[in-house]
């Protein structure tokens, strides 16, 4: 292990665990006795969350998305332009936040009370931008975490608070047309945290998606400083997301009323078993991405979306657990090859978007292509095929329009000037009418032309293409 810093402990040669990471009330923490086997963990949430589901829920009227998006992007502009210092944010500004995260609440729930209903897709993962351009604009909205509010639910500092208003600003531009719409989380949990409670119960006890899931789990461990890092084979997350620390209890420090004092971040010792507790982090590991899986399905669900997920582990599972077997075009479009369209930022993606008649164009583009498609990999090969021929058309596209450039506009319309010239010479009106009606005439082919190009899904290609440049 390298030398510890000041403000921190080495657990493993790549980790360093600030010494304010973890905090225990006064008064201790309850002991969770281990099962022997996976189980479901308690859903939590706080009493903010319980308080949005009740302030959400009153009779005012809902904002519309775009009207909601901009008054987001005022916010959090202000947010990221505050002093940031370790102090606790202002009571405006968490009365701010609340009330923007309750806004946000009605108007996904207006959304999808909508007939006919628009597309919400729910992710987790992704960045929006790559997250919609992999899905083929098929969203009409995406509803994503609200990363600002989490801060603020984890009394978060100004300064913690500014990073996150500007890693928010990132896709302003998304946020102010009403395409993204972030939400509070917790409030999904507080509504229906039972549901996904259940759902785990129900899926740990089928023995052969527990051995499955074990499986995958990649455990790196003990350290020098017992600690085990835990993750899953082919997630989004190339780090481990989650990391267990080794527990002695002190004999010495028991009380009669059962209370303990337990050591942590002790030296790995080679000669004592660590066989049982590996096993009890591989129970609790398995528990937890099980339980990951349910408790965004059931976020999607209450707040109106479809829940597509771009991480390979996760689509596994719900294919195991048949919750994945009816997945729409949106799931099927996060796993083809698209090019372009998944590397724009926010307001690269906003051009694209604002050709509507394209995107359109594509969508039904979409639905033909996956008419005969019968399993989820046939549909991803479907869509990938009709990407890269939209690609391919998108080249062709800009190939004829620079010849058009050149044919239909030129050549017509230098007949017509040359018309104009000589009607000039000859004097009289009729025939410079007759030479400017040549140069429209020359021109329209060529206007009539683009125009048409520009209702075709290809042309969101092209666009992509421009605007990365």
């Amino acid at each position: 292990m390298p030398e510890d810093p000041d403000d921190g402990t080495y657990i493993s040669p790549g980790s360093v665990l600030a010494h304010d990471a973890m905090s225990i009330p006064d008064g201790g923490a309850p002991l969770t006795m281990p099962t022997g086997e996976p189980t479901a963990k308690p859903i939590t949430y706080t009493s903010w969350d319980q308080e949005l589901v009740a302030v959400a829920k009153t009779s005012d009227p809902p904002l519309r998305p775009r009207d909601l998006g901009r008054l987001r992007a005022e916010v959090i502009r202000h947010i990221a332009a505050h002093p940031a210092d370790e102090s606790e944010p202002a009571d405006e500004i968490k009365q701010g936040l609340f009330y923007l995260a309750a806004e946000s609440l009605r108007t996904v729930n207006a959304l999808a009370a909508t007939d006919p209903k628009p597309s919400i897709l729910w992710n987790e993962e992704l960045d929006p931008a790559a997250f919609i351009g992999r899905t083929l604009l098929l969203a009409d909205h995406v509803a994503m975490p609200d990363g600002v509010f989490e801060v603020l639910l984890r009394r978060g500092t100004n300064r913690s608070l500014s990073r996150a208003a500007v890693k928010q600003l990132a896709i302003a531009e998304l946020i102010e047309t009403g395409l993204v719409i972030p939400v509070p989380v917790g409030v999904a949990m507080a509504v229906n945290g039972a549901g996904a409670a259940a759902l785990t119960a129900l899926d740990l006890k089928d023995p052969s998606l527990v051995s499955w899931v074990r499986d995958q789990l990649i455990i790196e461990g003990p350290t020098a400083r017992e600690a085990l890092f835990v993750r899953v084979a082919d997630d989004l997350s190339t780090v481990a997301e989650k990391f267990w620390l080794h527990g002695h209890i002190d004999a010495e420090s028991l009380t009669a009323d059962g209370r303990f004092t337990t050591k942590m971040l002790q030296h790995y010792d080679p000669g004592y078993d660590y066989g049982p507790w590996i096993k009890q982090v591989s129970d609790d590991a398995v528990s937890y991405y099980v339980q990951r899986t349910n408790e965004r399905l059931v976020t999607a669900d209450v707040f109106g979306a479809e829940f597509v997920s771009a991480s390979m582990f996760e689509a596994r599972l719900l294919a195991r657990n048949k919750r994945g077997r009816d997945s729409g075009p949106a799931h099927a479009a996060v796993w083809a090859d698209v090019p372009q369209l998944p590397d724009l930022a926010g307001r690269e993606l906003v051009k694209v978007i604002q050709n509507e008649d394209a995107v359109e164009d594509l969508r039904r583009q979409v639905r033909a292509s996956l008419v005969t498609a019968r399993t989820p990999g046939e549909r991803t090969d479907a869509l990938t095929a009709l990407a890269h021929e939209l690609e391919g058309a998108s080249r062709r596209l800009e190939r004829t329009a620079r010849s058009d450039r050149a044919w239909q506009a030129a050549v017509p319309a230098g007949l017509g000037v040359a018309s104009l010239v000589l009607g000039a010479i000859s004097g009289g009106l009729l025939p410079v009418a007759a030479g400017a009606l040549g140069v429209a005439g020359g021109i329209a082919p060529y206007l009539g032309a683009r125009i048409n190009a520009r209702r075709e899904a290809a042309y969101l290609f092209v666009t992509a293409r421009r605007s990365r440049r």
